[in-house]
């Protein structure tokens, strides 16, 4: 016998504003619903869901809710079961790829040791680079291939993606691998699933028939793949009702672009729109603030947010000297914060990149401020720079390791062989009868040694410059940023950090002692659990979103950082402004923006975004 949901009390809608009861109630086909940070629209969901069963009598089994993290189905599920008291409701929640591949299981039954893991899809990416490098004598980074074949295959193909014949290349020699070891990654689960729905549109009625009713939250995440599989899974019906916010859209990188949002509009005309306009975070000069900055962006549905708690504190622009100043800063004010009685979990450093974040995680650690990093740590000490570093200073401090001097014998480039070293104790003077007969290497080796004598005695901030212009390391990366194609920025903002760790040690073994402790200390914290009680915490700006905080620091926020200096188009800039935006919303009473003066030995300024801060918000005519 088929069971039976619905009947009962009715849900109540008197903890729902208008907007949210419009939401909630609404019937049949599609609609979207425009959420801004903080108005509830988890809350909308659940509330939507509850409504459908008990009001509307839809069976649960019919119901189909999306969304982009495990974390957040998680989420989701237990808002969900709260709110009806029990478990006994079988919507289906999941990922996009969660929900895709189970439906790809059913009709090829795929099994989980067909999808490459992340170290074998490395692997074959390494191999395409290298067979691309040994035709065109170039070797693009792995990373940046990874991002182009994922964002091919979530746009549906290369149109709009990427016009360089090497990247088409990479791509399919990256497939071709794949291919003949029988293997899929995991954005081929949506192809897969498209091409499937397209080809057997008898098993497309089969799932459309199964969800007649489908949810999506984040919809402004959807990427161009995912959007068109959900619309044929609409089908006729067109029960779709998604929820996102396009001034939250910051996944450019793997496809997604809040451009989504308005073709939902022009694919399914006359769809109901519901604008969630009441802030339930932040105070109103938050509010106001982070509405001045978004502003100014063009392709956006506008909207006029109000917060329903008091004015609270003006947003703090801190500005400082330097990083070192800054990441003081930013410790004292939160050793404040702890003493006045805000537990660490209510505070939030936010920043563009893992790496702005160094010295400040050097200033919570000297301080023992309690807390966690959300994203991998960027390990400073462990970069080829810092590693170079520490074998100079150890050789100039009278250690005689084979392996120190192997790293460093040619940075810079002084002619010497590894065959002038074959001892695992070795010295000058062991080079020095090696190449006796060679009065020219005799004069590099006694300069090389002389120079470790003059900075033997040297603090690490001193030794290190002379380092890098006595010596001539700074040429030699100089010569890595040509033989590496990256830029030279990316090495001198290594530079820099390095130095800056050294200003306040006295000598070599300190700061040596320290780059120890903190590579372990992140190494630990690496194995920790994340977001426990008793920490505050490190976010990126992507990692930011969907959280929340009573204190909240915005750092490094320059020219160059945010927006960074790779954004150059106008969507780009756009998306960075969305950014900007989405770490400022996180703040619930305070929120303080930081930016320097200084950086890499020159001037630096503060973002636009900080500059926006300042005037008077006047919406984009193009803004709908």
């Amino acid at each position: 016998m088929e069971k039976q949901y619905g009947g009962g009390e009715k849900p109540p809608l008197s903890n729902f504003n208008e907007a949210q009861k419009k939401a909630v109630c609404h019937r049949d086909g599609p609609c979207m619903v425009l959420a801004g940070p903080g108005s509830g629209k988890t809350a909308v969901i659940t509330g939507r869901l509850e409504w459908m069963i008990r009001n509307l009598q839809i069976r649960p089994e019919e119901i189909l809710v999306i969304t982009f993290t495990k974390y957040a189905v998680k989420e989701m599920k237990e808002r969900f079961w709260e709110r009806m008291g029990t478990r006994n409701y079988p919507v289906t929640f999941g990922t996009f790829h969660g929900i895709y591949y189970g439906m790809l299981r059913q009709i090829y039954h795929m099994t989980p040791d067909q999808i490459l893991t992340e170290e074998e899809q490395k692997t074959m990416i390494e191999a395409s680079v290298a067979d691309v490098e040994r035709e065109n004598h170039r070797r693009p980074a792995e990373k940046d291939v990874l991002l182009m074949i994922g964002k091919v295959k979530n746009n549906g193909g290369f149109a709009g993606i990427s016009d360089d014949p090497e990247d088409r290349q990479l791509y399919h020699a990256y497939e071709k691998r794949k291919k003949e070891a029988g293997r899929i990654d995991f954005d081929d689960m949506l192809l897969l699933c498209y091409q499937l729905f397209c080809s057997r549109p008898d098993i497309l009625k089969k799932w459309q028939e199964r969800y007649s009713y489908i949810l999506i939250d984040e919809f402004q995440d959807s990427s161009r793949i995912q959007y068109e599989i959900v619309k044929l899974l609409a089908g006729k019906k067109r029960n779709l009702f998604v929820v996102g916010d396009d001034d939250q859209s910051i996944y450019g990188f793997r496809g997604a672009t809040p451009g989504i949002m308005r073709r939902f509009q022009e694919d399914f005309p006359g769809s109901s729109i519901v604008r969630l306009s009441i802030n339930y975070r932040s105070s109103q000069f938050i509010v106001e603030a982070s509405d001045r900055v978004i502003q100014k962006n063009r392709q956006r549905f506008s909207k006029e947010l109000q917060a329903v708690h008091g004015q609270g504190r003006p947003v703090h622009v801190q500005e400082v000297k330097d990083m070192e100043q800054e990441a003081d800063y930013v410790a004292a004010e939160v050793n404040k914060k702890l003493r006045e009685g805000i537990p660490p979990e209510e505070i939030a450093i936010i920043f563009r990149t893992v790496q702005d974040a160094s010295i400040t995680i050097t200033a919570f650690l000297n301080r023992g401020i309690p807390f966690f990093i959300k994203e991998k740590a960027f390990h400073l000490f462990e970069h080829f720079i810092a590693e170079d570093v520490k074998a100079y200073f150890r050789i100039a401090m009278g250690e005689r390791s084979r392996s120190d001097f192997l790293r460093i014998m040619n940075r810079p480039n002084r002619y010497i062989g590894r065959s002038a070293l074959e001892k695992e104790r070795t010295d000058f003077e062991d080079l020095r009868r090696f190449y006796c007969d060679k009065d020219w290497m005799l004069d590099r080796i006694d300069e090389w040694e002389q120079d470790m004598k003059e900075i033997s005695s040297m603090a690490p901030y001193a030794a290190f410059q002379y380092l890098l212009k006595k010596i001539g390391y700074q040429d030699f990366l100089k010569e890595q940023v040509n033989k590496l194609q990256t830029e030279e920025t990316d090495f001198l903002e290594i530079v820099d950090e390095l130095a800056q760790s050294m200003k306040r040690r006295k000598t070599m073994k300190e700061w040596l002692d320290f780059s120890q402790i903190y590579t372990d200390k992140l190494r630990q914290m690496e194995k920790e659990e994340k977001f426990t009680k008793g920490k505050a915490a490190f976010l990126t700006m992507h990692g930011a979103k969907g959280l929340e905080y009573r204190c909240v620091y915005i750092i490094e926020a320059l020219e160059g950082t945010v927006p960074h200096r790779k954004a150059m188009a106008d969507q780009e800039i756009e998306e960075e402004r969305r950014l900007f935006y989405v770490a400022m919303t996180r703040a619930k009473e305070e929120l303080t923006i930081c930016y320097i003066k200084e950086k890499n030995g020159k001037e630096v300024h503060p973002s636009r975004f900080v500059q926006e801060l300042f005037t008077r918000p006047r919406p984009h005519p193009e803004a709908r």
